[in-house]
């Protein structure tokens, strides 16, 4: 066991210091669990508008993406590139799905949408490799 964590000490000193090098990945974090919250508080503005059954189904699809990205937000703390860039394709495809049913969704809210897609997007260069030095140290733990 002592040999373990020597091996692993070791291989910290070896790993450069991730300070300041994941402000991206938390930014990306942050808008994660923005976009999770906007969908929780985005039902109370759809339950007015909709009827019983359609308010139900439409109920637990916003939750179920709302949850999804709150996953992946937890999730950039083991896997940040992996979680980043599900959540990009799936925020990206959500756009455009709703685009295609309401085309004036596209641009509602344009700045706010490119606003976190630019942010998931400058953090994956530094994700990916945050991802690479954690799976290095747990590679390293284990062996």
């Amino acid at each position: 066991m002592e040999q373990q964590e020597n091996q692993l000490g070791d291989f910290h000193e070896e790993i450069p210091s991730l300070e300041g090098y994941d402000k991206p990945i938390k930014k990306a974090r942050n808008i994660l669990f923005v976009i999770a919250a906007l969908q929780v508080i985005s039902i109370l503005l759809v339950m007015k508008d909709l009827e019983d059954l359609v308010l139900y189904f439409t109920i637990g699809i916003m939750l179920a993406v709302a949850g999804i990205f709150f996953a992946l937000a937890l999730w950039t703390k083991r896997k940040p590139y992996t979680a980043i860039i599900i959540a990009l394709v799936i925020y990206v495809g959500l756009w455009l799905l709703d685009g295609f049913f309401d085309p004036t969704s596209l641009f509602r809210g344009i700045i706010l949408k490119a606003i976190a897609v630019g942010l998931m997007i400058s953090a994956l260069s530094n994700a990916k490799e945050v991802q690479q030095w954690l799976d290095l140290a747990k590679k390293n733990k284990e062996g």
